[in-house]
């Protein structure tokens, strides 16, 4: 009995065994006599290159900045930190907004992230407000549901933290961001107003802009004592209080041994983006409208007193969808983001920083342009329908039946 159900076994695996060398020149005969056959394999041949292995070809031309010679030669207790920054993903709701382009936005931002975290690697990642599109609207089930979403397409690999800053698309502007819509906001991405970080000895703020408006607002008053907090703990580490002041006010706090980067959704306060000397700055039609403060960035007032707490040797921001690189008249130079959502911008784009206790350098890398996408389906479908016109020779068919027989 055992030696039966052995020998079936074993004629059982060798029918399988032939079956299995057989597909390669079955395959191969079907694609060269069967055109519909061809015409499906060519097309999907053409979806996973443009949906798939584009994202990383197009990521690989982008690089890792190198920090100075200078820099790299200080003496630290710590490795350079390797940070991504993007911002303005606008993960699409309910409300607004084509099935399919929804479909289609969150698949390019989910391949072109994912591709990143497997081409650059980063330490860090910083995500600069606006996650959600309709996050200022939306009920409690419907911010959930975009939430796991959100998570589930910008997952990072164990040991990548992410941070999240809040954008007025996720809680509103001020005058309509309510204690609610923060508060779950704070939980779902363990985003306070303010915070300060200190990662591999680098020290990061991240602060929400909506709530700089100054008026006294429940979430403005808070969001100022954690900031003056800071501005105190930055003082102590620095030196900036005299001694009696010092001895009092600095005894219990944790010493900052770096100079800080500030990470904010609304830009500082610039009379419009005319300034900015990046690829992906605002289009000729966009460039000198005025910014209007405490909507399109920061107030003046508002912009000097976070210099006055902080004093960043870098600034990074987000929300106006393109790209800028601008220095302020103290000497901080500031970088805005570009938006992460093709339905923001044709050419998206994200920044990889990297990070020292002295110094920093910052690359702009470029997500796939559309416009490029679309020629390569065009040309693609064009060479698949003249490809499958060609004649066809019977005598290349016998030859792949006999490498397929050749090769059992």
């Amino acid at each position: 009995m055992t030696t039966t159900i052995f020998e079936c076994l074993c004629h059982s695996l060798g029918a399988m065994s032939w079956i299995i060398i057989q597909l390669p020149g079955m395959f191969c005969f079907f694609l060269r006599t069967r055109r519909l056959v061809r015409f499906f394999f060519l097309v999907i041949c053409l979806l996973l290159y443009c949906e798939f292995f584009h994202y990383y070809i197009v990521l690989l031309f982008c690089k890792w900045p190198i920090l100075s010679m200078d820099a790299a030669q200080l003496p630290s207790k710590s490795k350079p930190l390797k940070v991504m920054i993007l911002a303005d993903t606008h993960i699409l709701g309910w409300r607004e907004g084509h099935w399919f382009d929804k479909l289609r936005r969150e698949w390019q931002m989910e391949r072109s992230f994912q591709s990143s975290m497997t081409v650059h690697s980063p330490d860090v990642v910083f995500i600069l407000g606006d996650l959600l599109d309709e996050g200022k609207w939306c009920s409690k089930a419907e911010f959930n549901y975009h939430v796991n979403r959100f998570k589930r397409m910008f997952a990072t690999p164990t040991g990548v933290e992410t941070y999240v800053v809040t954008g007025n698309h996720d809680v509103g502007f001020h005058y309509m961001m309510s204690e609610q819509n923060h508060r779950r906001f704070e939980e779902a991405f363990s985003a306070p107003s303010v915070q300060m970080l200190e990662i591999q000895g680098k020290a990061f703020i991240l602060m929400n802009s909506m709530a700089m408006e100054g008026d006294g607002c429940s979430l403005c008053l808070e969001a100022v004592a954690a900031m003056e907090k800071i501005s105190l703990q930055l003082k102590c580490s620095q030196g900036g209080l005299n001694k009696k002041k010092m001895s009092s006010a600095c005894k219990k706090m944790k010493k900052v041994t770096t100079q800080p980067i500030l990470m904010q959704h609304f830009p500082m306060f610039r009379p419009s983006d005319h300034n900015c000397s990046t690829p992906d700055a605002a289009p000729p039609e966009e460039i000198d409208i005025p910014f209007r403060p405490k909507f399109d960035c920061l107030s003046k007032k508002a912009s000097e007193q976070v210099f006055n707490w902080v004093n960043p040797r870098l600034i990074v921001s987000a929300h106006t969808h393109h790209g800028c690189y601008r220095i302020h008249d103290n000497g901080v130079p500031e970088w805005t983001v570009a938006s992460f959502s093709w339905r923001n911008k044709r050419g998206p784009s994200f920044l990889l920083a990297v990070i020292s206790d002295t110094d920093f350098n910052i690359n702009q890398c470029f997500l796939p342009n559309e416009n490029t996408v679309f020629s390569i389906y065009i040309t693609g479908v064009i060479l698949i329908l003249l490809f499958l016109l060609l004649p066809r020779k019977h005598h290349h068919v016998t030859s792949c039946v006999d490498l397929s027989d050749k090769s059992s």
